[in-house]
């Protein structure tokens, strides 16, 4: 039997505390009691759903009569109390939605499989970037297998679940966990609690330092405490200022594509469809129609089938938010609606490959970047006083028109492929990071990109220009308005993403270097959006 099993806080003392109160109130969530004794402590909660029916019948009716066609579902939840600890086993979508996750203790399901897994015995993994652009995957291997065949980045990836067989547990053969742990059972009901007490135990063990100690590169801050309240207060600010400098959305979860029609967004009974969830069409949503003083709680986002069922979990705009701030002189990140604090030992580890990254900036002298211009007109004004190539928006194509790559915006003679861009935010830093990165990558895989480059050159100083030995060099041109080395200012996102491109780039034997673009003192920080009235969100 397979059960998902979540454990809640220590200060949660009683069954009725974990139980959302709207759905008993009003979503026909009932107490449910056992027809026999369990002999332990438990409260169960049954919940069947109103029969819906399926969106594509609208699609079908004039044709065919489907009009008898009707979803329906029913929702579980038991709540256990072991060791004075509370559990909840959820089956059912509604089942984990009737829990409060505030009350959920997270990453208890990641923290027990680390503990318990065998460590050659790993079938999937899946990561999430520490980045503004953010990217989710799942990495499943046909075997089990070590944490390090799975050629995942953990310079750059944050491990959010595993799963494996184990030999450690009683009962229970295989496992997979992020916040709710997910197991295998040959146990009966009635041997719960000695289950649950075993899994209790492995929450609280220690051994996943020895095959993953990654997992302590960020460390969860306890909800409530001080440095929590005054990070939230500035994300609050942030987002009523309507910033997208260090700020961005992703999906909280790992779902099919396939099974999503649309999402909702939702806040104090008013619902909009939207294609896909964006910081955009959040902040038109709050322009439009929320008025509140707590979006990151009171907005929630579901995806949704066409059939008009949820295919995910309903979750708060806290779970969907990613974002970096600094504070006392510390690096923390919001993640999955918990604020963590970057490992000391992390940040100085990333802080000083940062550093061995050549910085050019005195080699390019580059000429201060006026914030009234656009980018397009700054590169030609460097490539015109320094007879550079310019390469700006003068794309290669890759079997077609629709897929075009832009192989640097400025190119030497000495072929240093300078890819430019201001330092305005995090995701705009990613597509210039990955830009450079593809591009070598087409260098070296593709004869004729690489071919184009040095037609290039040759035409424009009417001379051959040869390959240097040692390879062309990829300079990422940040322009920013603060005084002193990239290195040291750029966002801690940012040099995450800058390492893992950098070592692509290094592996294809060309080279990669900074260069500091300097703009006026304040001028991009001048750069906020304001609030404003717009038109409301396109319906799905």
């Amino acid at each position: 039997m397979k059960l998902t099993v979540h454990l809640a806080r220590e200060n949660v003392t009683d069954f009725s505390e974990l139980i959302r109160p709207v759905y008993i109130e009003s979503l026909g969530l009932e107490e449910l009691e056992p027809a026999a004794s369990l002999g332990f402590p438990a409260q169960a909660y049954i919940q069947q759903d109103k029969p819906t029916q399926p969106k594509w019948l609208g699609f079908l009716k004039p044709h065919f009569n489907v009009n008898d066609i009707w979803n329906t579902s029913t929702s579980f939840v038991l709540l256990v109390k072991v060791s004075e600890r509370i559990f909840a086993l959820t089956f059912g979508m509604s089942g984990y939605n009737a829990l409060d996750p505030a009350k959920l203790e997270k990453g208890f399901g990641l923290r027990v499989s680390a503990n318990s897994v065998d460590e050659n015995d790993l079938v999937t993994v899946d990561t999430r970037n520490l980045d503004a652009v953010t990217r989710q995957q799942r990495t499943h291997l046909s075997a089990g297998s070590r944490i390090s065949e799975f050629s995942i980045p953990l310079e750059q990836d944050w491990v959010r679940r595993i799963q494996g067989k184990t030999g450690k547990l009683s009962h229970i053969s295989s496992l997979a966990g992020a916040d709710s742990l997910q197991v295998n059972i040959s146990a009966p009901l009635k041997r719960l609690p000695a289950v649950l007490a075993e899994l209790l135990e492995r929450y609280k063990a220690t051994d996943y330092k020895r095959g993953f100690p990654f997992l302590d590169y960020f460390q969860p801050l306890s909800e409530g405490s001080e440095v929590v309240s005054a990070l939230d207060e500035t994300l609050l600010d942030w987002i009523k200022e309507r910033r997208d400098g260090k700020i961005s959305l992703a999906m909280p979860q790992i779902i099919d594509d396939e099974q999503v029609n649309h999402f909702e967004i939702s806040a104090r009974r008013k619902v909009v469809e939207l294609d896909e969830v964006t910081l955009s069409g959040v902040y038109r949503f709050l322009d439009e129609f929320y008025e509140g003083d707590d979006p990151l709680g009171e907005i929630k986002v579901v995806p949704v089938s066409d059939s008009g069922q949820a295919v995910g979990k309903k979750r708060t705009l806290r779970d969907w938010v990613v974002c970096e701030l600094e504070y006392s002189d510390k690096t923390y990140v919001l993640s999955l609606g918990d604020w963590y604090e970057v490992n000391r030992d992390y940040v100085a580890s990333v802080n000083e490959a940062i550093r061995a990254i050549p910085d050019l900036t005195r080699d390019f002298d580059f000429e201060e970047w006026d914030p009234k211009e656009k980018e397009g007109e700054y590169n030609e004004r460097v490539a015109e006083k320094h007879g550079w190539v310019l390469l700006d928006k003068d794309n290669y194509y890759i079997g077609g028109p629709s897929q075009k790559i832009e192989i640097c915006d400025l190119l030497t003679k000495d072929m240093h492929l300078i890819c430019v861009k201001q330092q305005s935010s995090s995701a705009t830093l990613s597509h210039l990071f990955s830009q450079g990165s593809v591009s070598a990558e087409l260098y070296r895989g593709e004869p004729d990109y690489k071919a184009r480059i040095y037609r290039d050159a040759s035409e424009h100083w009417n001379e051959a220009i040869e390959e240097p030995s040692d390879g062309p060099v990829i300079v990422y041109a940040i322009a920013n308005d603060r005084t002193g080395d990239l290195a040291d200012n750029l966002f801690f996102f940012s040099k995450i993403s800058l390492l893992f491109n950098a070592r692509i780039v290094q592996r294809l034997g060309l080279g990669v270097a900074l260069a500091r673009i300097p703009m006026p003192e304040g001028s991009l920080r001048r750069k906020k959006r304001k609030p404003r009235r717009k038109q409301a969100p396109q319906s799905g």
